[in-house]
């Protein structure tokens, strides 16, 4: 059975650490809220079967390869925690010094201690989290509709799904991605191989026989002599390619071009789309239900979307919105989002159900990414296989060519 490491709050509101045996971690859960614990954070773990002294050189070990930063893994589980504990009624000032002691890491302790700091002098708990710098405005403004509403764990648990689904929407396209950019990565150094250390051994054979080569053994003779007497011009162009990369990623009138064409690109625009289109959807939906107003919601979720082309319709919906003009009409007339999730917050607007259809178009335009990720797998890693395929095939094909020929005239 497995064994699960856990950290609770009891009864009275003090922290407590331990392990204990579940089927699963719902049971592990159940377990706990039958003793009369409130779990903060449940986790697949072992208990110590050596002792004391090696629990604790194990910690050390752990301190000493920890992060030096508080990550978003870190601020995700914060807000979780926040959440349970200010949703089972504990106040704020006894949630962050419980924090304190449940935290095993020195950047996140340091980030709580300075939070309660403040909310001790005074200040709203929204300012002493932006005044952190560590948490985005996005989520600063949350808490801040969440404190002026009264119910700040509803806004930290609205929060938490987002920062869940965003997650998840974020890790479907890398893990989607990871096996392609194996495949182009073994397919370039199988090549480079080839040319650099297998073909060279035929060049010096051919020119002993002084015969006339085929086309295709040229070009590929001399590909490789370019690699291993001009590899430096290779890498240069290389380094250079990254440069002007770089360049159009920091210069903004360079990357909204980029962004602008990207969306016109068969498939990748599609799904670029999709996936701007959920998270823009999802952060206004959200900010929207947390009370919010509108306009201040547009200008925030602005922010989340990184396509500087939606973005900017975003931001210029939000001015013809001071105008009195419709949401809707100005998002169409720009052409970048898709239309069924524009024609669904039309409706929105018209029924005054827009935060609920917004969600409900998030989780369609998930659902769909993940479909067109497939889809693009399905179709990118077959090209991918052909691709290496074809060029192993002519590298070798150019090698025998020439001694079948000489093989056809000794006969």
């Amino acid at each position: 059975m497995p064994v699960y490491s856990y950290k609770a709050i009891t009864p009275q509101g003090v922290a407590k650490e331990g392990v204990l045996d579940a089927a699963s971690e719902a049971k592990a859960a159940e377990n706990l809220h039958a003793q009369g614990l409130m779990p903060i954070s449940i986790s697949v773990g072992k208990a110590d079967a050596g002792t004391g002294k090696a629990a604790s050189a194990g910690k050390k070990s752990a301190k000493l390869f920890a992060s030096k930063a508080v990550s978003q893994p870190d601020i995700m589980a914060l807000t979780q925690q926040m959440s349970t504990m200010l949703r089972a009624g504990l106040p704020l000032d006894r949630a962050l010094g419980i924090l304190l002691e449940i935290s095993d890491k020195q950047p996140v302790i340091e980030l709580v201690q300075a939070i309660q700091n403040n909310v001790r002098s005074g200040k709203r708990f929204a300012d002493s989290l932006e005044e952190s710098g560590k948490f985005t405005r996005f989520y600063v403004n949350m808490v801040r509709a969440g404190e002026a509403g009264g119910s700040i764990d509803d806004a930290l648990a609205r929060l938490v799904d987002y920062m869940t689904r965003a997650k998840e929407l974020r890790g479907t396209v890398i893990s989607a991605l990871i096996y392609p950019a194996i495949l182009a990565f073994v397919a370039v150094v199988s090549i480079f191989a080839l040319l650099t250390f297998v073909v060279p051994q035929f060049s010096s054979m051919f020119a002993d026989m002084g015969a006339e080569l085929p086309t295709i053994t040229k070009v590929v003779m001399g590909t490789s002599a370019t690699l291993q007497h001009y590899w430096w011009a290779v890498l240069l162009g290389f380094l250079l390619i990254l440069v002007l990369v770089q360049y159009i990623l920091s210069n903004e009138k360079a990357r909204s071009r980029l962004d602008r064409s990207m969306l016109s690109w068969p498939i990748v625009g599609d799904l670029i789309g999709k996936i701007e289109t959920a998270r823009f959807s999802r952060s206004l939906g959200t900010l929207l239900h947390n009370g919010v107003p509108l306009l201040g919601a547009l200008k925030m979720a602005k922010n989340t979307v990184s396509n500087r082309v939606m973005a900017a319709a975003v931001e210029e919906s939000a001015d013809s919105l001071k105008q009195g003009e419709s949401l809707t009409c100005t998002l169409l007339s720009k052409g970048v989002f898709p239309p069924y999730a524009l024609h669904m917050l039309r409706v929105g607007e018209e029924t005054g159900r827009m935060e609920d259809l917004l969600r409900e178009v998030a989780d369609i335009y998930d659902d769909e990414v993940k479909t067109s990720v497939k889809q693009m797998l399905a179709l990118l890693e077959p090209l991918l296989i052909m691709i290496m395929a074809i060029a192993i095939l002519l590298i070798i094909g150019s090698v025998l060519l020439p001694m079948i020929n000489m093989a056809d005239l000794v006969n």
